[in-house]
């Protein structure tokens, strides 16, 4: 199998598994919301759906982590500083949306936890 094709193929698993984790993290938040006590969806509790997210998002992370090292010789090009303009500025929207994601992940880590 050709590099490309695995690449497609990769993408592919990959967005199916990010629609079904972002179903499940939906699910989780607004058909069982936290105190839902005992209620069910599709014979699952939440704790289950969470366990379910928990494994689909564990995949999503193993299938980036296959996509960007399929594409390691890109990178380490563009790291370098021997793509081309074009690439450039892909780079540059990538680096920003990078930090925009890391940004994202660390507001529940600097949002103070309120006391009952």
């Amino acid at each position: 199998m050709k590099q490309s094709e695995l690449t497609r193929w990769i993408d592919l698993v990959s967005f199916i598994v990010f629609v079904a984790m972002v179903s499940t993290g939906l699910v989780m938040e607004y058909s069982l919301p936290s105190r839902s006590h005992g209620s069910t969806l599709l014979s699952l509790t939440r704790h289950q759906w969470g366990d379910l997210h928990y494994f689909i998002s564990l995949c999503f992370v193993f299938l980036m982590s296959s996509h960007l090292f399929l594409h390691g010789k890109y990178i380490s090009r563009a790291i370098a500083g021997r793509a081309s303009r074009e690439h450039r500025y892909r780079l540059a929207i990538g680096l920003v949306c990078f930090i925009a994601l890391i940004l994202m992940a660390m507001i529940p880590l600097l949002a103070p936890v309120q006391a009952r």
